[in-house]
């Protein structure tokens, strides 16, 4: 049996991290969160840190494969006056129908899915037309850069720590190859947390061929 341990950890950790996480990211998703639809997707709703900048009664479904992250997550859903509806599964693989959402979110979760491309494919699917893709995802810094050297050095270990993540995805290229239409900008974060100062922070559209 799989052990659980970095799981849990990586689940408790996000957990104790949610007051930086409102700090550094809060203003950017109120921005953001305010492009969604009625009918809203998460994929790696994590601890739940994005409840608080929905809109009441968006008909949110989430989808996260970690249980350790769920159960925190699930303590939460009370507290915020949404239509929630969880599920259990991969970013890789939506259980939806194609066309099924006015909106898709993900904050931190494309550095670590096994294939962010398939998931990308997944998430264009599951769009309606003209639907938005919201994200906040840590990146790639440019090369030669102090950053770029210190992720180079620390990608193993902290992709075996922190569950499959991968500090040196260079993820606004692959949104920008199934999204045309894309806006989004480069924000470096003055944070201890080094390997991951760099973001895109934006949205995309699908537009209807």
């Amino acid at each position: 049996m799989k052990c659980r341990c970095k799981s849990r950890f990586n689940a408790v950790f996000m957990k104790n991290l949610e007051w930086y996480l409102h700090n550094i990211y809060g203003n950017y998703k109120k921005s953001l969160f305010s492009k969604l639809g009625k009918k809203v997707l998460e994929i790696g709703a994590g601890t739940g840190t994005n409840l608080p900048y929905y809109r009441p009664d968006t008909d949110l479904t989430v989808i996260e494969p970690s249980k350790d992250m769920l159960e925190f997550f699930l303590k939460k859903t009370e507290r915020y006056p949404l239509n929630i509806r969880v599920i259990e599964g991969f970013a890789e693989e939506l259980p939806f129908e194609d066309n099924s959402f006015d909106s898709v979110v993900s904050t931190l979760v494309l550095c670590s899915v096994k294939s962010p491309y398939r998931a990308l494919k997944e998430i264009r699917r599951v769009l309606k037309p003209d639907g938005v893709f919201v994200f906040i995802e840590h990146v790639k810094a440019p090369e030669n850069t102090l950053t770029a050297k210190v992720q180079n050095a620390l990608h193993k270990g902290w992709k075996w720590l922190f569950e499959g993540c991968d500090i040196t995805r260079d993820t606004g290229k692959m949104i920008q190859s199934f999204f045309s239409d894309v806006h989004y900008k480069t924000v470096r974060f003055n944070s201890p947390f080094i390997p991951v100062n760099y973001h895109i922070i934006g949205y995309g559209i699908k537009k209807s061929c």
